[in-house]
């Protein structure tokens, strides 16, 4: 969205933009009470969401399995990765890996990283976490602690940040690597829909609004959103 506005603000210099970071829930919130002019949200909406605001669709992201750097394992299968979370392992030697205490993270329950994770790991049943089994808020505090412990494993948004972060690596998961095109592909299954929402009708937006619509889906607008990834 930064990128987006930045560009959209050089061809129409009488445009201002004020981008805040906040949550997909946060963000369906503002739209709905008129306190924003659009949202982001970077999930699948609910049914009742889906009721409320207007969704358009402008790509998709991926959910990262992340370990620290100095990990030698490179690929995890979902059924390691749903025992890691539900506490049935606790050394890396049981995968096959170091003798090292697994310490997994998870972010916060509306983190829309841990939504995706939990529907591919537990598919339609009720998420069960081991007791060993830290939340952190915050991408960046996330990183952090899997990067402070050689035996630390976590989840995180695919991407430059994530891909730039040197503490981490970024695993394999059923062999496929989270790419552009391993997404967009639909081969790489922790993904999840991006959206701008709007309330109400799209011609009583206001015309830079309109007009930024319809710039985020043009090659151009597709272009810097795939370069900021």
């Amino acid at each position: 969205m930064q990128a987006l506005t930045a560009r959209f603000k050089e061809l129409h210099p009488t445009v201002n933009w004020l981008v805040t970071e906040t949550g997909s829930n946060s963000a369906i919130k503002l739209v709905v009470s008129n306190t924003i002019d659009l949202g982001f949200v970077s999930r699948k909406l609910t049914e009742a969401e889906s009721r409320q605001v207007i969704p358009a669709p402008i790509g998709f992201s991926g959910t990262a399995v992340v370990v620290h750097a100095g990990n030698p394992v490179n690929n995890l299968a979902r059924d390691q990765l749903r025992r890691i979370y539900s506490g049935e392992v606790s050394n890396w030697s049981e995968l096959g890996g170091m003798d090292q205490a697994i310490r997994p993270y998870i972010r916060e329950p509306n983190a829309a990283t841990r939504q995706t994770f939990e529907a591919y790991l537990f598919g339609g049943t009720v998420p069960t976490y081991g007791k060993n089994v830290i939340e952190q808020f915050e991408v960046e505090a996330l990183l952090t602690a899997v990067g402070s412990f050689r035996g630390a494993i976590g989840i995180a948004s695919t991407g430059s940040r994530t891909a730039a972060d040197k503490r981490v690596k970024i695993l394999s998961v059923d062999g496929v690597l989270p790419t552009l095109e391993s997404i967009a592909s639909g081969s790489y299954k922790l993904v999840r829909p991006l959206f701008l929402i709007y309330a109400g009708e799209m011609s009583s937006l206001k015309p830079a609004v309109r007009a930024f619509l319809e710039f985020a889906n043009s090659p151009e607008g597709q272009r810097i959103a795939a370069a900021a990834f």
